[in-house]
């Protein structure tokens, strides 16, 4: 019979070429693993391997079961991961992905109380771009991703929870050449020099609504929104934000909401998560901690 041990050894001996390094990665040793790829060979009736002075080269029919032996793995994981969020409600790791644009409004609303509450759990916060994340959900290296929906909604495999709605402003600094405007006009915006903490995806619903974002260039990414609101307020650049995040620098007078035609961004921030894969209690209980948190930090800016 096959067991899961042995299908790892297949894997790991494709990964790493030769017996002799898969057998160091595997941490056993090289005569324990080559009886273990024998004993599957023989089992099975057929060569997985061609061996070489070179390495290992797989053989037509391991190609063939390659993907489905790492299939089997993985389920095999998602088992033993299950098993273990049984065991330990409280204890235990939490991966979560975050969108550049809401990552330190909700990070620093949330996180600190989550930590206080839950010290046992170890947290793991990366964030990136709607691929990278999407393919931290599918790679099972992210718990959860919290981002504004936008970029995610037609991507096949997940599933999301509505957390909050945050409303998203133009920001400028006092004496910015376009504030005297009553209503300016999105075009005039291309004029000047775009700061921004993400990049609007190609399929950003906001992109079809507003044609002039197509051939908008960022001219200064970074995800620390204490630099760009120093180079709004220092320059003639502008970018867009939700209300909350600036709110400070609304009240000391040192930004300004840009009044533009036709703008209208809601964050729409979710939980999303890979369809089917259950959730940890961790995880449960950070979106839970959201959801408690960010519907009051809106309500007191209103």
């Amino acid at each position: 019979m096959t067991t899961l041990k042995q299908l790892k050894h297949l894997q790991a001996i494709h990964q790493h070429g030769t017996i002799h390094r898969a057998a160091e990665a595997l941490h056993i040793t090289q005569p324990a693993l080559t009886r273990s790829l024998g004993n599957l060979e023989e089992a099975l009736g057929v060569r997985l391997f061609d061996r070489s002075k070179s390495g290992m080269q797989a053989t037509e029919f391991y190609l063939r079961i390659r993907a489905r032996c790492s299939q089997l793995l993985l389920e095999a994981e998602e088992l033993e991961r299950e098993a273990g969020l049984y065991r330990n409600l409280e204890a235990g790791q939490l991966s979560i992905g975050i969108g550049r644009a809401s990552r330190e409004l909700v990070l620093r609303a949330v996180l600190p109380e989550f930590v206080r509450r839950h010290p046992q759990v170890r947290v793991q916060v990366r964030e990136g771009v709607a691929e990278e994340l999407v393919q931290g959900l599918q790679s099972r290296s992210l718990d959860l991703v919290l981002a504004g929906l936008g970029s995610y909604r037609d991507v096949e495999g997940l599933a999301w929870q509505h957390i909050q709605d945050f409303t998203s402003s133009i920001f400028v600094r006092n004496g910015h050449p376009l504030v005297s405007r009553r209503k300016v006009a999105f075009a005039e915006l291309m004029n000047f020099p775009t700061v921004s903490a993400a990049e609007l995806s190609p399929t950003h619903p906001l992109r079809k609504r507003l044609p002039g974002l197509a051939a908008l260039q960022v001219s200064v990414l970074c995800s620390d929104f204490q630099v760009l609101s120093e180079v709004v307020v220092n320059t003639d650049a502008w970018m867009v934000a939700p209300q909350l995040q600036f709110a400070a620098e609304l009240a000391a007078g040192r930004l300004t909401v840009l009044e533009v035609e036709d703008w209208d961004l809601i964050i729409e921030l979710s939980a999303i998560e890979l369809s089917g894969r259950s959730r940890s209690p961790a995880a449960q209980r950070f979106i839970e901690l959201c959801q408690t948190r960010l519907p009051g930090l809106v309500a007191a800016d209103v």
